[in-house]
């Protein structure tokens, strides 16, 4: 026997720091469950302030719309009385007093001609001489005979900040005078004023130039000035209505959302300082620190215990390979036998490794078969971790994305995706490594040059024996073609083959989509029918050649003379319809008569050469909430059109 002898000291402790580590390892998925739990609290809180966020902005949007709106219907009312159609300034003038007294948000209302008021309710009649104010948007509102709202300018009989909205005198087709609502900048600024937001959040509106026109905090202070980089930025981009980062005007750091005020030339800004976003998340945080050193701390004290218990038993190993018996009690040492069938299944290791030696060298020339099939495959090929980065990707899939493998192994997937796909992939790759495949997914990859190039993917899981999830095997193939392909047939199913507008088809599900938006934000809309005159006497005239050329050259028209939110459809041999979206009655009326004029003034150009005159009937209805569907509004549209048809034709005619 042996004398007994203990492994040097240094070993002992180096071991033991081992142990330590090890033991501290196992923390982590703690550590990964904690911060998984952290970033989906941040998810969920941030989705939340977004929807808040937009569905206030959404709401303070409508407000400041039907204030104006309001205004320019009293406006609109007062453009057709008798002494507006008369141009008879001294009876305007006492009229429009009346408006004002009846409307406490109009503070004044003035005539205009280009550059000069005429009138001005908050003055004495013929007080003249004095120049209109924001003269560009008059100028505007006589050019193109549409209504138009201004940004802030000092009134010019009192101190304060007034915007005016201009509503043009239409005669015969010209404009030169027009009528301007005066509205005073503190009137809008109870739109927006604090106490209408949470705490903390600020509100405001500007121009089209970026100008400050109300704001919920120190007003007085901004009104009037340039808005914020981040409001300017959102009006550039206000027809996405999605949250972004930037500032306010004092510096704070804030998320922010653009709206334009439907209508107008407006926009409503919401800003949400960070401190507000993070607040929460930073009490989160500071809270699973505190259990994190606790579990920790635990953690350490058990790791020093197991390390002493595994000590003891690598001590009665050494004692056993030694051939000496563990002179004290304690753990029972492991037995002789156990030993040797360790040192027997080192001697097969070996043997084992001499024997594969021998394959080795035809597994790595088949490799290289594999491998240059695999970069050079038709289709992408990569495989991802469990946190969706890539472990490989094929060349022809790194070709597509022009990059080098070495900037995109390690990297996020979702790097090299549209941000569309990225929720695609962040939403369906946990159901991925559950049910471990996945088939034909839509995505798009987002390459070097910046283009979306549209990929199917198909995915298999590789899952170790204990079913945990290993990686992915993901075929990607290039879906540019059919995208096409399906989004020209999508086309032609939904617009008119002749005109190039849309279809019957298209118009129905069009027109239920805005009887849903119409029922959520309380706003009407309006439908004209449009039927070409005496069209049979064209077609026996000049043919059919004839008849389609004075349908495309209608078509036309219709899109030169609507707006560009209206939707003109062709819905059945001559007859159309128009969608016109957040429009009453009163406007469209006074849009379907320009529309008939221009008709009626407008020589169609035949192919032949010749030139033929038409002229069209056109019915009008306003949409009701108590109609069931589009069909219903239709019915009563198409009624006033034979109304139309039935006095003669070549006119407009509206619901009984």
């Amino acid at each position: 026997m042996h004398p007994t002898t203990l492994p040097p000291r240094t070993l002992r402790l180096s071991l033991r720091v081992w142990l330590l580590g090890l033991s501290l390892l196992t923390t982590l998925p703690l550590l990964v469950f904690a911060l998984s739990v952290v970033w989906e609290f941040k998810e969920f809180q941030q989705r939340t302030l977004v929807e808040e966020l937009e569905r206030r902005s959404d709401e303070l949007a409508h407000t400041v719309a039907e204030k104006l709106q309001s205004t320019l219907g009293t406006l609109n009312a007062l453009a057709e009385s008798d002494a507006a159609l008369a141009v008879d300034a001294p009876g305007l003038y006492l009229h429009a007093k009346r408006v004002v007294a009846r409307d406490p948000d109009i503070r004044a209302i003035t005539l205009v001609t280009r550059d000069r008021i005429l009138f001005l309710t908050s003055a004495p009649f013929g007080r003249t001489g004095l120049p209109a104010n924001a003269a560009d948007r008059v100028e505007a509102a006589l050019r193109t005979q549409s209504p138009n709202v201004s940004g802030p300018f000092p009134s010019p009989v009192s101190p304060i900040q007034v915007v005016a909205l201009t509503v043009p005198l239409a005669r015969e087709g010209e404009a030169t005078y027009a009528l301007r609502g005066i509205l005073a900048v503190d009137s809008l600024n109870s739109l927006v004023a604090a106490e209408r937001l949470p705490p903390g959040w600020i509100a405001g509106i500007a121009d089209a130039n970026g100008t400050v026109v109300a704001r919920s905090h120190d007003a007085a202070r901004y009104v009037g000035q340039p808005a914020s980089a981040s409001f300017r930025q959102g009006i550039v981009s206000a027809g996405k209505a999605t949250p972004f980062l930037g500032s306010t005007l004092e510096g704070t750091p804030t998320m922010n959302l653009v709206r334009p005020v439907f209508g107008f030339d407006w926009y409503l800004g919401v800003a949400v300082p960070q401190t507000i976003l993070h607040a929460p998340l930073t009490d989160m945080l500071w809270h699973m620190a505190g259990l994190g050193l606790l579990w920790v701390g635990l953690s350490v004290a058990a790791a020093m215990a197991f390390s002493q218990y595994l000590l003891r038993q690598m001590k009665a190993v050494a004692h056993t390979m030694d051939g000496a018996a563990y002179a004290r009690k304690g753990p029972v040492p492991l037995r002789v036998s156990e030993l040797a069938a360790i040192v027997e299944q080192f001697h097969a290791t070996q043997r084992s490794e001499a024997a594969m030696r021998g394959d080795r060298d035809v597994a790595v020339s088949a490799r290289a078969q594999v491998q240059d099939l695999y970069d050079h495959a038709p289709c992408g090929y990569h495989s991802l971790d469990n946190e969706g980065r890539v472990l490989r990707m094929n060349q022809t899939e790194l070709q597509w994305l022009g990059l080098p493998l070495g900037l995109v192994q390690g990297r996020a997937y979702t790097d090299f995706l549209t941000p569309a796909s990225q929720q695609i992939f962040r939403d369906r790759f946990p159901q991925f490594m559950h049910e471990g495949h996945i088939k034909d997914l839509e995505m798009e990859l987002l390459t070097a040059s910046g283009t979306a190039m549209p990929i199917l993917v198909s995915a298999t899981a590789i899952h170790d024996a204990q079913g945990r999830f290993i990686a992915s095997r993901s075929t990607v193939f290039d879906h540019t073609e059919k995208k096409r392909v399906q989004a020209q047939l999508e086309r032609m199913a939904r617009s008119d083959a002749l005109t190039g507008l849309s279809n019957r088809r298209d118009f129905y599900d069009k027109a239920e989509h805005e009887i849903a938006r119409s029922r959520r934000s309380m706003q009407v809309f309006c439908v004209l029918m449009l039927d070409v005159d005496f069209f049979k006497k064209i077609n026996d005239e000049y043919g059919h050649a004839g008849g389609d050329d004075v349908l495309v050259q209608l078509a036309q028209l219709l899109v030169a003379q609507l707006r560009s939110v209206d939707l003109p459809a062709r819905i059945g041999g001559e007859e159309f319809a128009v969608l016109m979206p957040a429009t009453p009655l009163a406007e469209a009326v006074n849009a379907a008569e320009r529309l008939r004029r221009a008709l009626q003034t407008t020589a169609v150009a035949l192919r032949d050469g010749r030139a033929v005159h038409v002229t069209a009937s056109l019915g009008l209805t306003q949409w009701n909430p108590g109609d069931a569907d589009i069909e219903a509004t239709l019915k009563r549209a198409d009624a006033a059109l034979y109304r139309a048809k039935a006095q003669g034709r070549n006119q407009v005619c509206t619901e009984d």
